[in-house]
C-alpha cells in the first residue's frame, strides 16, 4: 500500500502533473483497474481473442478520456474570496464573498471547497458547481464570537472527472488576518482618586511643577530633572525636586490583571473577558469622552517565560484608542502576578501618572491581596494616583463574597485615597462605540428575483 501510494505521489504524479503550475495537481484516485492490463496483454498474447482487445482498449480508453478531461480542465478553474468590511468588534458580522469561475469549455459537475481559517465558528466550507464558461458566487458569514488575532484561508478547491478515477486540487496560499476587537460598552461611573476627580470631587495637594515654590522634596524615579531645585541639592547632597500646589495632569494607565489564578468562569462570562471588556470601554471613555485624558495600557499575556508585556505609551485621541483596543484583542490569562506587574510599573507611570486597575480577585487569597496592594501603595508612595476597578462574574457564588470583599478593599485602599469600583454582568451593558459602514443586502421579490441592495448601518 505505501508502495502504491509513493508510486502515485512520485514518478506518475509527475507525469501526470507535468507542466502545470505548482498550485494544481492531479492525482490518480483509482488506480486498480489498470493492474488488469498486464493479465489482458499476457491473456492475448498466449490465448489471442476479441475480448480481450476489447477489455483492454476500453480500459485504456476510459482512463485517457479521464485523464484528457482533468487535463483540459484543470488550468481553466480559479478561486477568489473578498472580505466584506474592514472593522470587527467581538459579536459583529464577518462576511465574504467568493467566487468560482470556469474559463474552460468543459463544465464543472461539482467541486468541493474546503477552507482553513482560524476564525473560531466560521464553516465556509460547501460544494459547489459552474457550467462552462460561467461563473458560481456564494456569500458566507458567521458571527464574530470571540475577540483576537485570527486568519482567514488557505483554501482549496477538490473535484474529480466524470468517471472518478482522477482527482484534482487547486490549493491557493490566499491569507488575511483578522482583527476582532473587543465590545465596548457604556459602564457605570468609575471613580478616580480626589485629585483626578472632576468638578466639586477635585482637591490640591503638592506635585512637581514648572513654576518656583516654596518646598522641595526628595528626587524620586519618573521626575523630570527640569523640576530639580539646584541650590537645594547642593546642600544636601542630594537630588530634590520643586513642589508646587497643582492640579494633576497626568496620564491615566489601565493595569489589566490577566493572572490566571484570579480568573473565575469561562467565556464571555468569565473574568478574563470581562475585564478586557472594562478596559476597553474605559480607555474608550477617557479618549474619546468630553473631558479626554491621555490613556495607556500595561498588561502580561502568557506564561511568564514565554509570554510577552502588553504596552502602549499614553497619548489621545481616537487613534490612540483603536491602538489599545488592537493591543487588547490578543492578550490571554497569564501567570504573571499583578503584584509582579505593578511592581514593574514604577518608571513608566511616573510621579504624575494615575494607576487604574483592573482585577476580578476576590480577595479568597488574603496573602496575594495584601501583597499587590503593598505594590500599589509603593506606587502612591511614589506619587502615582491609584483606582481600583474590581470586576466579578455574574454567578451567585461571586454575588455572596462582592459586598465583603468591597468593604474590605474600601477601607485598605482609603488610606492610599484609591476608591473602589464593581462592575458586573459586563454583556448586559449597552455599545457605547459605534461606527457607520456599509454593506450590500441581498432581498428577494415577490415575483421570485432577487435584488441587492447598498445599505448604511451603525454598528458597534
Amino acid at each position: 500500500m505505501n508502495f502504491l501510494k509513493l508510486w502515485r505521489q512520485g514518478l506518475l504524479g509527475q507525469w501526470l502533473n507535468r507542466g502545470l503550475p505548482a498550485n494544481r495537481r492531479i492525482l490518480l484516485r483509482v488506480g486498480w483497474p489498470l493492474w488488469l492490463l498486464p493479465v489482458i496483454f499476457l491473456n492475448q498474447l498466449l490465448a489471442p481473442h476479441m475480448v480481450w482487445m476489447v477489455l483492454g482498449i476500453t480500459l485504456t480508453g476510459l482512463y485517457g478520456l479521464a485523464y484528457l478531461w482533468a487535463r483540459r480542465q484543470s488550468p481553466y478553474i480559479t478561486l477568489n474570496r473578498r472580505r466584506v468590511g474592514t472593522i470587527l468588534v467581538a459579536g459583529d458580522v464577518l462576511a465574504e464573498e467568493m467566487g468560482l469561475h470556469n474559463a474552460g469549455s468543459l463544465p464543472l459537475l461539482w467541486a468541493e471547497f474546503i477552507d482553513h481559517s482560524t476564525v473560531p465558528g466560521y464553516a465556509v466550507g460547501r460544494v459547489v458547481a459552474a457550467g462552462a464558461s460561467s461563473s458560481f458566487q456564494w456569500r458566507a458569514q458567521a458571527e464574530c464570537r470571540q475577540r483576537g488575532v485570527f486568519q482567514l484561508g488557505p483554501h482549496e478547491l477538490n473535484w474529480q472527472d466524470p468517471l472518478g478515477l482522477f482527482a484534482m486540487t487547486l490549493q491557493d496560499d490566499y491569507r488575511d488576518a483578522v482583527l476582532i476587537y473587543p465590545r465596548v460598552v457604556r459602564l457605570p461611573p468609575v471613580r478616580l482618586p480626589h485629585g483626578d476627580a472632576q468638578g466639586a470631587d477635585r482637591r490640591r495637594r503638592p506635585l512637581p511643577g514648572a513654576v518656583p515654590a516654596v518646598t522641595v522634596s526628595d528626587y524620586r524615579a519618573g521626575d523630570s530633572l527640569r523640576y530639580v531645585h539646584w541650590s537645594s541639592t547642593a546642600r544636601r547632597g542630594r537630588m530634590m525636586v520643586k513642589d508646587l500646589e497643582i492640579e494633576p495632569s497626568g496620564d491615566i494607565w489601565l493595569v489589566l490583571d490577566l493572572n490566571r489564578a484570579a480568573q473565575r468562569g469561562e467565556g464571555a462570562t468569565g473574568t478574563l473577558e470581562q475585564a478586557v471588556v472594562v478596559a476597553a470601554s474605559l480607555a474608550a471613555k477617557w479618549l474619546t469622552g468630553r473631558e479626554q485624558r491621555a490613556v495607556g495600557l500595561l498588561a502580561y499575556t502568557g506564561v511568564e517565560d514565554g509570554g510577552q508585556p502588553v504596552q502602549v505609551a499614553p497619548g489621545m485621541g481616537r487613534g490612540q484608542l483603536w491602538q489599545i483596543l488592537a493591543a487588547l484583542a490578543p492578550v490571554q490569562e497569564g501567570d504573571l502576578s499583578l503584584t509582579r506587574l505593578l511592581d514593574t510599573s514604577v518608571r513608566e507611570v511616573g510621579r504624575r501618572g494615575t494607576v487604574v486597575v483592573i482585577t476580578p480577585d476576590l480577595g479568597g487569597d488574603g496573602d496575594a491581596r495584601a501583597d499587590w496592594l503593598g505594590a500599589l501603595a509603593r506606587l502612591n508612595s511614589a506619587g502615582a494616583g491609584s483606582s481600583v476597578v474590581l470586576v466579578t462574574p455574574d454567578d451567585p457564588v461571586a454575588t455572596q463574597t462582592v459586598a465583603q470583599t468591597m468593604a474590605s478593599y474600601t477601607e485598605m485602599l482609603a488610606l492610599l485615597d484609591a476608591p473602589v469600583t464593581h462592575i458586573c454582568a459586563v454583556a448586559d451593558l449597552p455599545t457605547m462605540l459605534t461606527y457607520r459602514r456599509r454593506r450590500t443586502v441581498v432581498r428577494s421579490t415577490p415575483t421570485g428575483g432577487v435584488i441587492s441592495q447598498e445599505v448604511d448601518e451603525e454598528v458597534g
